[in-house]
């Protein structure tokens, strides 16, 4: 794919389209630019420079699917949508993120008017919060102590929601609150109750994202119509869990952008950081590191790319992919962020220097990813839940539903299928295809002794998992906890396979390249807890194509997107080459 656009993949023409219009991140005067967060975060200010960025460059109406005038046609293109702005900045694709959460359940469950007031609240730059957490509920949403009393012409909501993203300049939120019979949620536009009603609380002094409206509300006998409630009464607590399958699958997208800087960060540091008399690059254990932090970020964007796609394709094992995402993802791109901090080595602290300082926010900004749409043990839970409740029903046998070449047609378009047309489902339906099929997987390698073995060690572990969790039934003790982790590297494993074997004639270039499964099977493998001797020339090889796709103005990505043009002033860029080779390079 080198020299040519992805266009012709629809599915990523809107984030190369948003690459254009948004300017390099590396480039100070651009309105999302690395330098101008830098300095926003230091006065720990909203970076409003990029979010006008956003706006102009249409960030917004892909919060909006196409039948409401918007232009989200398809999950996979929002994820990389996602991913193109935050590689300049996290505030914004995390506020823009709290947005669609809050978004997420009317287009889902919302009637007529309540999807045409929010799609005209979104598309015309207003924001949205989800009005879900609690300061003593934590996770546990039946823990919700907002109230919403019945009255003869509506409801009177009465509560406090805290630790929600916007909470402070949202225009509507989507609000979980104990009613008759139980649950529900309702649709609340702030200008309609008048703001004596709505009590909003300071911001929330974070570590990182800094930029980014975390805070509050309080409901005080605020009085809202019959119309304002969701769906059918007494199901709040199930919409609020489809929703998050979106929601927590999007995040990725977030990791993914942040990973891609980081590395590209410290790739052009080494290059032209001269140690011992030559780059820095040169050395093995620079080399090394760059390598595995690529492979854990092309292992995160084969979950990530699978499970946004299943969104579009396979929302029935949105219950447990989606889980599994939020757990892979955003831990895999965290730690391929440190791994470039060590490449960094004492500039990783600096807030001046190399990027302007930018590495230091963006390891703070990406620290909280794991934690959004619930924390990773919350995840763990749900996919231990889905599990063990599959498991019961895997015993008369089932059949794949879910096509692999349709799952992993990384970039083919597909009908757009509105989110009301295919609602979430509660349950995975026990049919797994991702970890199911992987023994044909398996078996496609048999030619390559080094990536069959590596491919069986994931066989074994899914099969001891399986009866792992088959034996400990319900039981929520660390056993099972490690079991789910097991199943959800396994399942990363397999992405990997699925997306070599479907996809790589399609793709070309670094997805045809053998070492990038090599690399990324051995560090799947080595989570697992078995030896895995590097690949020393895969990870040469990895580090090659980082430098090329950098040269070449792409995406460190297995479908390299078309980026903005390098800036190429006095900010950190590509260096020339040196004089002499580097070890095993031509």
């Amino acid at each position: 794919m080198t020299g040519a656009s992805l266009t012709a993949f629809s599915a990523f023409a809107a984030a190369e389209e948003l690459e254009r219009a948004l300017g390099c991140p590396f480039d100070p005067d651009t309105g999302m630019s690395l330098a101008r967060g830098v300095r926003a975060d230091d006065l720990e200010a909203e970076p409003t420079a990029a979010y006008e960025a956003a706006w102009a460059a249409g960030l917004h109406e892909h919060l909006v699917p196409v039948a409401e005038g918007g232009r989200l046609g398809s999950f996979e293109s929002l994820l990389a949508v996602v991913r193109a702005a935050s590689r300049r900045e996290l505030a914004v694709s995390v506020g823009f993120g709290s947005t669609l959460l809050a978004t997420a359940p009317v287009w889902t469950w919302g009637d007529d008017a309540q999807r045409r007031r929010v799609a005209e609240l979104a598309l015309g730059r207003a924001w949205g919060t989800a009005g879900i957490s609690e300061e003593a509920a934590g996770s546990d949403l039946l823990a919700t102590a907002t109230r919403a009393a019945p009255t003869g012409d509506g409801f009177v909501l009465n509560g406090k929601k805290w630790l929600v993203g916007n909470g402070r300049r949202s225009s509507f939120a989507t609000v979980l609150a104990a009613s008759d019979p139980s649950f529900g949620l309702f649709l609340v536009d702030f200008e309609a109750v008048g703001g004596g009603a709505v009590r909003r609380l300071p911001k929330v002094p974070t570590h990182g994202l800094r930029g980014h409206d975390l805070s509050g509300f309080v409901l005080d006998d605020c009085r809202i119509g019959s119309g304002a409630m969701i769906g059918r009464p007494g199901r709040g607590v199930e919409m609020v869990t489809g929703m998050l399958q979106f929601t927590r699958t999007l995040v990725g997208g977030s990791s993914l952008g942040a990973a891609d800087t980081a590395l590209r960060i410290a790739l052009r540091h080494a290059r032209g950081r001269v140690l011992y008399g030559e780059p820095a690059l040169a050395l093995a254990p620079v080399r090394s590191l760059l390598a595995r932090a690529f492979a854990d970020l092309l292992i995160a964007e084969c979950t990530g790319l699978a499970a946004a796609r299943a969104l579009d394709v396979a929302r029935q094992r949105m219950a447990l992919w989606s889980a599994v995402a939020k757990y892979v993802v955003p831990a895999l791109c965290v730690d391929a962020v440190n791994a470039c901090g060590e490449v960094l080595s004492a500039r990783a602290y600096l807030r001046e220097g190399v990027a302007n300082g930018a590495f230091q926010k963006l390891v703070r900004d990406v620290a909280i990813t794991p934690v959004f749409e619930g924390t990773q043990l919350v995840q763990l839970d749900t996919v231990r839940a889905q599990l063990v409740s599959g498991a019961r029903r895997r015993a008369g046998g089932l059949r794949a539903e879910v096509p692999l070449p349709l799952l992993f047609g990384f970039g083919e378009p597909v009908t757009p299928v509105a989110p009301r047309d295919q609602r979430p489902s509660l349950t995975y339906g026990a049919a797994d295809e991702v970890v199911d099929l992987l023994d044909e997987a398996v078996a496609a390698l048999g030619d390559d002794q080094e990536l069959f073995s590596l491919g069986h060690t994931l066989l074994k572990v899914r099969d001891e998992t399986r009866e792992t969790l088959r034996a400990l039934g319900t039981a929520r003790d660390s056993e099972a906890y490690e079991a789910a982790r097991r199943h959800c590297l396994v399942h990363a494993g397999a992405c990997c396979l699925h997306t070599w074997l479907r996809r790589r004639d399609a793709l070309g270039g670094l997805a045809a390249d053998r070492a990038w499964l090599s690399a990324a099977l051995r560090r799947v493998v080595e989570r697992l807890g078995f030896p895995a001797e590097p690949d020393r020339e895969a990870e040469d090889r990895l580090v090659r194509r980082l430098e090329d796709l950098d040269d070449d103005d792409r995406a460190f990505s297995l479908v390299p997107l078309r980026l903005a043009p390098q800036y190429r002033g006095s900010a950190p860029g590509p260096v020339q080459a040196p004089s002499r080779p580097y070890p095993g390079r031509s």
